[in-house]
């Protein structure tokens, strides 16, 4: 999502700074630069510098932001396999620290991207909107608290003067980084992963999301957040999409509530085994219910206008490389 919203900040002819982290794997960020800016990439990565920060290290985050008019903060740690002091860490004390460094640096503006996650969740299958109130709840996953309470950082510092607006954007799709993250999901089916849920949850093409941040950064809207879904789709028809757009077998085993406690302990041994799989037992839990989005406040709002997401896989499966 970040290396989307640089390449659109340079083709508005924008100067950018970027932070990356020391020793990063820039390999997906320059992939992402080569499709979305093509034969413009030389000419507008002139605009582009890199500073070497960590939004857990106070002192290089100051200094990076230090000048800085316009703040997109993406940074996160998106787990579902523990790692929950981490999250904590990076997301909730880390977004703490860029709340700090822009009220310090004065910025104008910053923007957060936070989760739809962070809203809670519930059995309910009630639609979830922008005023939806938190509660603690069994579905809501470690990742959802961290995103939480990184949201409570940010409405503190808009108490303290800051101008911010969240954005709650869905499960993205799009081009990138193929064996990590939601692009996980296309290889998955390129390799002929078998299992669909009829769960439905809400999703968003990346670009989207990058556009509608730098829209809310442009314009005079402050304390506020924003759902970002553009459709709410069964994990089937999901799957079903990129399985047609990638010339593969549409998954046919359904998982369905019944199944999901009898497959803890052979999913334990199975990620004991598979690593990097993401298929665990809190995905599995969420990936069986129903949560529905609302996204007709920023409709109202500013007009703005999703891309369907049937048009979204197909795009990014033109893109993928096995």
């Amino acid at each position: 999502m970040g290396s989307y919203i640089v390449c659109a900040l340079l083709q508005k002819g924008l100067k950018v700074k970027a932070l990356k982290r020391a020793g990063a794997d820039m390999s997906e960020f320059n992939d992402i630069a080569e499709q979305e800016l093509g034969e413009s990439l030389v000419e507008l990565q002139q605009q582009l510098s890199w500073v070497i920060a960590d939004i857990t290290d106070v002192q290089s985050l100051d200094d990076a932001i230090e000048g800085a008019e316009y703040v997109f903060h993406c940074a996160a740690v998106v787990s579902f396999k523990g790692q929950v002091k981490k999250m904590l860490k990076v997301n909730a004390e880390g977004t703490a620290n860029v709340v700090n460094a822009c009220l310090k640096a004065g910025v104008k503006k910053l923007v957060y991207a936070s989760s739809t996650a962070a809203l809670g969740r519930t059995d309910d299958k009630v639609l979830i909107t922008e005023k939806t109130q938190w509660s603690d709840d069994d579905n809501n996953t470690e990742y959802a608290v961290s995103k939480h309470l990184a949201e409570l950082e940010v409405w503190r510092g808009i108490e303290e003067g800051l101008n911010a607006v969240i954005v709650n954007p869905g499960i993205i799709l799009g081009s990138g980084k193929w064996h990590k993250g939601s692009c996980r999901l296309f290889t998955n089916i390129y390799n002929g992963f078998r299992f669909y849920t009829n769960g439905v949850n809400g999703f968003v093409g990346v670009k989207d999301v990058a556009q509608a941040m730098i829209t809310l950064a442009e314009g005079e809207i402050n304390a506020e957040r924003y759902l970002l879904v553009a459709e709410n789709r069964s994990y089937r028809e999901i799957f079903g999409m990129m399985a047609q757009g990638l010339g593969k077998p549409e998954p046919k085993i359904e998982i369905t509530k019944a199944h999901v406690r009898w497959l803890k302990w052979p999913l334990r041994i199975y990620n004991f085994l598979h690593k990097k799989s993401t298929v665990t037992l809190e995905t599995l839990k969420t990936s069986v219910k129903e949560h529905r989005y609302d996204h007709q406040k920023i409709l109202t709002d500013i007009g703005f206008k999703f891309t369907p997401i049937e048009e979204v896989i197909k795009d990014s499966c033109k893109n993928y490389q096995p």
